[in-house]
């Protein structure tokens, strides 16, 4: 155990921020709307996370690959912690949507660092187990992050909410300080004149990343319209959606990373999307918790098999192996990137109907999956291995 205190940590810190972020995903939309905001304005401030942390990452991402990976999380989580004091007043949708691009920076500085550190503690044998289980901590926080937010909100107050999100994320904060071993905040570093290489001139990344970019798209569109679909037809408790979601991403994701260390990685990546497309295609007819079940179980298992698979895959196509915490930068711009599709680039479409919305959601992934399909890193590194 004392051997991957290190790792173990970083799990445990990826559970608790991912509470954190969860519980505003049941919670936020209808707190705008309820504040007067419209579908578009829900989209908007909803991506606005995502859309703010990618340029923070291009910056992190170059830091953790000269200084330190651990110092990226701290900052991050740091941050994350502060910003979120910031939620108990409102003082306008300008405010709030401020408020949410200061909150991209921490989120930004986690990403960078949490996933770089994972890079570092994992290797070829083993980094698709250690991803997954990654993608599990996540997909923990993700279950209980809805429930325990829509608890807080419904019962007590979304001031009680913010509180209780900062109490969490602040805990994460503590926890990085007691990380060290070889990715500590003084450990080995290129120095501030190093130049990674540049991740666009990376076509495997860019394949990886782009396939990522069209999948992602579910979430953002799951964190900012879910919620308002099922009320409007009727159904009192969304949050449901969220945490079966969720547990079908841990299991998946789980199960997905060591499995593909084993059978490669696109035997769980093309049933992944496949999976996916068919619950963004059931959403079209929502009407009542059997669609919402089977909706839910449908995603989360697709996404976690994507998500996870894809993630572990981008240390092992980097140019160089110490550009691995850049290239995850570069990666999870293109998840955040994703995200704004889902709910800002598409969100216009829920205004004339919900059908239309989650039909090009999932024409979305159906592009993800043929992109992947196309241009495979396994299978053009076996062709060039052939030559």
């Amino acid at each position: 155990m004392a051997k991957h205190k290190d790792i173990v940590l970083v799990f445990l810190i990826t559970f608790l921020y991912h509470t954190m972020n969860q519980m505003f995903v049941p919670t936020l939309p209808v707190y705008i709307a309820g504040l007067g905001g419209s579908e578009v304005v829900v989209g908007v401030i909803v991506g606005l996370l995502s859309l703010g942390a990618i340029a923070a990452k291009v910056f992190f991402g170059k830091m953790a690959t000269r200084h330190s990976n651990l110092l990226v999380l701290r900052i991050g989580l740091v941050l994350a912690t502060a910003v979120l004091f910031l939620y108990q007043p409102f003082l306008g949708f300008g405010f709030l949507a401020a408020v949410r691009l200061l909150q991209s920076i921490g989120l930004a500085g986690f990403v960078a660092g949490g996933q770089g550190l994972l890079s570092d503690h994992s290797r070829g044998h083993n980094r698709g187990l250690f991803f997954g289980i990654f993608a599990a901590a996540i997909g923990l926080g993700m279950a209980v992050g809805p429930l325990l937010g829509s608890f807080l909100a419904e019962n007590f107050s979304y001031s009680m909410l913010f509180g209780g999100a900062t109490v969490i994320v602040g805990l994460a904060m503590v926890l990085s300080f007691v990380i060290g071993g070889k990715s500590g905040i003084h450990g080995p570093g290129m120095g501030r004149k190093y130049q990674p290489h540049p991740p666009w001139k990376n076509h495997n990344l860019l394949v990886l990343s782009g396939s990522m970019f069209l999948a992602a798209s579910v979430m953002g569109a799951t964190s900012s319209m879910f919620a308002l679909h099922a009320r409007a037809v009727g159904i009192d408790h969304p949050s449901l959606f969220f945490g079966l979601f969720a547990l079908t991403y841990t299991l998946s994701g789980a199960v997905s990373g060591y499995l593909s260390d084993r059978f490669g990685r696109s035997t769980m990546i093309i049933p992944g999307f496949c999976l996916l497309i068919i619950g963004l295609l059931s959403l079209t007819l929502l009407n009542g918790a059997v669609i919402l079940i089977l909706a839910a179980l449908l995603c989360g298992g697709g996404f976690g098999f994507v998500n996870t698979v894809l993630m572990a895959m981008v240390p092992e196509y980097s140019i160089n192996a110490i550009d691995a915490s850049n290239d995850l930068a570069f990666f999870s711009n293109a998840f955040d990137l994703g995200i704004v599709l889902g709910s800002i680039g598409l969100s216009w479409l829920a205004i004339y109907s919900y059908g239309l919305f989650w039909l090009a959601v999932a024409l979305a992934n159906v592009l993800g999956l043929l992109l992947y399909l196309r241009h495979n890193p396994e299978k053009q590194e076996k062709i060039k291995a052939q030559v």
